[in-house]
């Protein structure tokens, strides 16, 4: 009965995530591979995110995400969240800090999300929601 109960929470969550694929824009894939230095290999998802910009969350093979966003004006995706930190990565100054942002999101450690954790990493994939900073809180109290 176990079983069949983990099958069909299994099947519900496979149904609530169901992907409409589209192709990703030009400006966001030259953003993030040619910009950012990410590989293909790397990448876990990319989704687009409902906001007023195009936005879309990148989320890495250790379960990591980012977001890059378009600034508007014809400029192109040049907005980087990366760690709660927004990074302008069409500005020179902005864009060394960015990848090396990027590169400590890519070396934390891949975090199992059945509870147990291999590596010891106490932050989740999510840190670039809105939800997270407004849990911090809750749990800074309670400890």
């Amino acid at each position: 009965m176990k079983q069949l109960r983990k099958y069909i929470r299994k099947e519900i969550k496979q149904l609530g995530e169901a992907i409409v694929k589209r192709p990703l824009p030009d400006d966001a894939r030259s953003t993030l591979f040619n910009t950012l230095r990410l590989k293909k290999s790397l990448i876990d998802k990319i989704q687009a995110v409902k906001s007023i910009q195009p936005t879309y969350r990148i989320t890495l093979n250790n379960l990591q995400s980012f977001t890059i966003s378009d600034i508007g004006n014809n400029f192109g995706f040049g907005l980087a969240k990366i760690s709660g930190k927004e990074y302008d990565i069409l500005d020179i100054r902005q864009l060394p800090l960015a990848l090396d942002a990027l590169n400590n999101l890519q070396t934390k450690p891949i975090i199992n999300p059945t509870g147990g954790e291999s590596g010891g990493g106490d932050e989740g994939g999510e840190e670039d929601t809105e939800a997270a900073p407004e849990e911090e809180p809750e749990e800074e109290p309670e400890a």
